[in-house]
């Protein structure tokens, strides 16, 4: 998501580097104007990795002030698994970003490493609701595509996005079949919100608040674990 600023930046540097008589051609920029294309400034980029914490705080939260919730077994476990991998691949790519240290914002490994392992956590959270191994597997496949995408030249930034909301939509619609209304609608809705969010830029800082807004989604997400684990459900 957060591809949108940097790439209208992109074409405003690119457009700037005409002016100036070097035909347009991105490659002759110096290195201070390439490394502009991020949109943001370094304290938003540092904001984009500190609030990538939220969600994992959220896990903390829920596995150890709640337990007398059913919040620590199998199911809740795996999600909390699936953020803690996601979470140092996003906060380096930030971290980069901030120390302008890469070329391009759109065009590099640890960018592609960062929404790579969001579908990881896509991946893990819908076995974490699934109410079936048949869904469980039929979604990971699915995002295995979006991996191999994301890794691929002619990938484009809506495919991208799309992608990312369709594992998001996935592992909500796996708690939905298991009957957890709240993960899909709530969850959904502070998905879709911090999607809005983060587009609208709000002067920067909207990405920071999407990540807030993820930790929202987690809360719902770990919640319905909690309760299918604490019922009558078998695993899967």
């Amino acid at each position: 998501l957060q591809e949108g600023g940097a790439m209208v930046v992109q074409r405003r540097t690119k457009r700037e580097a005409a002016e100036r008589g070097t035909g347009g051609d991105f490659d002759k920029l110096t290195c201070a104007e390439a490394r502009t294309l991020a949109g943001m400034t370094p304290m938003q980029e540092v904001c984009n990795a500190i609030s990538m914490l939220a969600p994992c705080l959220v896990c903390a939260y829920v596995w150890f002030a709640l337990p007398h919730l059913g919040t620590r077994g199998p199911r809740t476990a795996l999600l909390t698994i699936g953020m803690l991998l996601h979470l140092p691949f996003s906060v380096a790519y930030h971290l980069l970003l901030a120390r302008r240290a890469l070329r391009d914002a759109v065009a590099n490994v640890p960018r592609k490493l960062d929404q790579t392992f969001i579908h990881v956590a896509c991946v893990t959270s819908t076995w974490a609701l699934s109410p079936s191994a048949g869904f469980a597997i039929l979604a990971s496949t699915l995002n295995m595509y979006f991996i191999a995408r994301l890794w691929s030249e002619s990938n484009t930034l809506f495919e991208r996005m799309l992608n990312i909301g369709l594992g998001t939509f996935l592992y909500c619609l796996a708690g939905l079949l298991h009957g957890e209304y709240a993960v899909f609608f709530y969850g959904g809705s502070w998905f879709l919100a911090g999607a809005a969010i983060m587009v609208a830029h709000v002067g920067g800082w909207g990405h920071s608040i999407m990540h807030v807004c993820i930790g929202g989604v987690a809360f719902q997400c770990l919640m319905a674990a909690s309760r299918i684990q604490s019922g009558d459900h078998p695993l899967w």
